[in-house]
């Protein structure tokens, strides 16, 4: 009896040390941006939820930025209430026990950490992000810094297998700087402030319990509007070459001037297959080529391992490749907008990128209103 009660108190005593929970946001939680000091931006910003300040009262740059879905609080009792409950939910992060520790590891990054699964995972000091992380499976994914987030230009943060925005938290000791082009999913809480670089997204939330958030152009959904499946932001998941006719959530074709000044050709179509047993595998090909690099550029996919969504016009798909014969992987940034040019963006693991305005051709983004007429 004793050996059971002691082995049953053993279980217990690891349950809890692994053990991860989402912290109590309260009303937090309909935030997308909150800052203390200010919050600034530069730029057709879209912020999809509330926007606030305090104990703060400057908010600069909307316009020409825009809060849809939620209000601009600058200074006023809902802004200071959120504050004092996401100073609760960080407490709440910074006591959850540590369950793997990564410091010294580079997340997006073989050898570091490139896939995890729920649980908690802490640095000593420092974290960045660069290339692509894969959260895979449903639960809470808790991110514990003793000081500071980066990312790398053009890094991403996927969500496959059930993880969603709402459920992933990133609790930073300083402050964090998002940069150019990130694609990230999950509520930031940084103690001092944040910085969200030029063309960078988050599903989730940007939160500065001291200081200021700074924006410029970028896209930035409250958690619980985006997420794992075919029309959330941070999509992802196995595999899925080829594909069918499901795999056209996103679609284009055309050309752009290469880095030589000759035309470079595209057509790709991306997204996710709907049948039961993959609803949510993305799917699609992309073909490009560019004779006026060197002795002729040709890159076909192999597969699509990502579709993300980077704001309302534009999407992000990344996946492996077979380039000029050799195995390597790509990464595509597409915008279809209606008020301007449609641009194409490519960037290849062997150095070769391109991007520019859209000619003799167009790109297709299926939005979420289409996505429900056409499943009706």
């Amino acid at each position: 009896m004793k050996r059971l009660l002691l082995l049953t108190c053993m279980l217990s005593v690891g349950g809890l040390a692994w053990a991860q929970s989402a912290p109590p946001l309260a009303s937090s939680g309909t935030f997308a941006v909150l800052g203390a000091s200010t919050v600034t931006n530069t730029g057709p910003t879209l912020v999809t939820g509330d926007l606030g300040v305090s104990p703060g009262t400057a908010v600069t740059g909307f316009p020409p930025g825009t809060v849809t879905g939620g209000s601009i609080h600058a200074g006023d009792a809902t802004a200071s209430t959120a504050q004092a409950d996401a100073h609760t939910a960080y407490a709440a992060l910074v006591a959850e026990p540590c369950g793997t520790n990564l410091t010294g590891q580079t997340l997006g990054t073989s050898p570091g950490a490139t896939t995890l699964s729920p649980g908690v995972y802490c640095f000593n000091s420092s974290a960045q992000l660069t290339g692509t992380l894969t959260l895979t499976g449903s639960g809470v994914y808790v991110f514990q810094m003793g000081s500071t987030l980066t990312t790398a230009s053009n890094s991403s943060v996927v969500l496959a297998n059930g993880a969603t925005g709402g459920n992933v938290f990133w609790q930073v000791g300083s402050s964090a700087t998002l940069g150019t082009n990130t694609v990230f999913a999950g509520s930031i809480l940084a103690l001092i402030s944040d910085t969200v670089t030029a063309g960078t997204s988050v599903c989730g939330r940007v939160f500065a319990l001291t200081g200021a958030v700074t924006q410029d152009t970028n896209a930035i959904t409250a958690a619980g509007s985006c997420g794992s499946g075919a029309a959330g932001g941070g999509t992802g998941g196995g595999g899925g070459g080829g594909g069918g006719k499901q795999c056209k959530d996103v679609t284009g074709h055309g050309h752009i001037t290469g880095p030589s000044g000759d035309a470079a050709e595209f057509r790709f179509k991306a997204g996710f297959k709907e049948d039961e047993d993959s609803a949510s595998s993305p799917c699609g090909e992309v073909v490009y080529s560019d004779d006026g690099f060197e002795c002729s550029l040709r890159v076909k996919s192999t597969s699509i391992t990502a579709v993300l969504e980077k704001g309302p016009n534009s999407r992000r798909i990344q996946g492996s490749a077979e380039i000029n014969g050799h195995d390597g992987t790509f990464q595509l940034d597409v915008t279809d907008d209606e008020s301007v040019t449609d641009s194409f963006a490519i960037r290849l693991s062997n150095g070769y990128s391109a991007s520019g305005k859209v000619i003799n051709g167009h790109i297709e983004i299926l939005r979420h209103e289409e996505q429900t007429a056409q499943s009706r």
